[in-house]
Formats: structure tokens, sequence, C-alpha cells
């Protein structure tokens, strides 16, 4: 984890540490499975489910499908290249660069997930959890660990599942963020 953004999140002042503490039923890595924290509703917080179910649902928005019912529209919006924002790519919770359209995030040379030509869109999730879909493979990929990890994206226990998947079995480029 960078180390601006483990010092933020230490501090309850800052705001990475009102991003992750908004209340105290939430405080901490150990609430997170709790009844009433999967409960609430926190958008882009909470997002909870099986690895499984949520590959599925990132394939069904591909194909426009019923699950979400995503336009044709949305789907050309969301595989497009994201558009930065006119202060830079820092995210100021996060303390590094990234790369966001229509809440979700886009590849970018730290972070590479999917085809080469960058229309993949997802979301990393806390303990090295990942899932997105690639419109030119027809890919919704989903992984969440059983034991929580310590990076925000391409923790090595999904990298290798996912450059195995996309560089020898689909034969795309390498899922290795370029430096």
């Amino acid at each position: 984890m960078p180390v601006a953004f483990v010092a933020a999140l230490n501090d309850p002042t800052t705001l990475t540490g009102r991003t992750f503490t908004t209340n105290q039923a939430t405080a901490g890595v150990e609430a997170v499975n709790q009844p009433e924290v999967l409960a609430l509703e926190l958008p882009s917080g909470n997002g909870t489910g099986q690895v499984r179910s949520i590959a599925a649902l990132y394939a069904d928005a591909l194909k426009c499908g019923p699950l979400l019912g995503l336009t044709s529209g949305t789907l050309d919006e969301l595989a497009a290249p994201a558009v930065d924002p006119s202060e830079g790519r820092r995210d100021l919770v996060l303390h590094v660069d990234t790369s966001y359209s229509l809440g979700f995030w886009k590849p970018f040379d730290s972070f590479r997930f999917g085809s080469e030509d960058g229309q993949a869109f997802g979301c990393p999730g806390a303990g090295g959890s990942f899932a997105f879909a690639d419109p030119t493979t027809g890919v919704g990929f989903a992984y969440a660990p059983n034991r929580s990890g310590f990076r925000i994206w391409d923790d090595p226990r999904e990298l290798a599942l996912r450059e195995t998947l996309f560089s020898t079995v689909l034969g795309q480029a390498s899922q290795r963020p370029r430096l």
C-alpha cells in the first residue's frame, strides 16, 4: 500500500481517514462481515457477493443483458477511454494516480487489466479482490481471496490468475504494470 495512503488512513482527520471510517459500525477490518454492516447501503464501499455472481454480472453488462439493464450507449461509454479530470489523475483518497469512467476504474500504466485496447472497466476491492468486464474478449472476471491482502491493486494471487487467463489462455497482452 502506498505510504501516503496508510498514513492518511490512520489519521481520522484526513479525507482518507474520514472516507474509510464514516461511522463506528464500519470502523476496522473486522467489522466488514458483520450482518449490520452488510445490510448498509454504502455506495462504493461495501459491495459484497459471491465471485461467481459478480463475474456473471460483469459478463451480463457486456451483453446489455437483463441483470443490470445497461443500454448499448452506456456500454459504449464504459468502454471508451477515460477522460482525465482537469486537476489530474491523483486520487485524493487513495493517494495514487488512477483512471475512472462512470465510477469504474479503467486500465492505466500502473494497473493494466483486460485487453490491450483499454476498453475494460472494473473495480478493485478490499484485501486484494478485483472484478472487471472486458468488452474485447467478452470476459467478466472476479476474484476474492480467502485471506485479506494489503494491496490496492495487483494482489499477487489475483494477478497470477488474471495473467494466466489473459496472456496464456486468451493470447492477450500481459496484465503486468508498465514501469
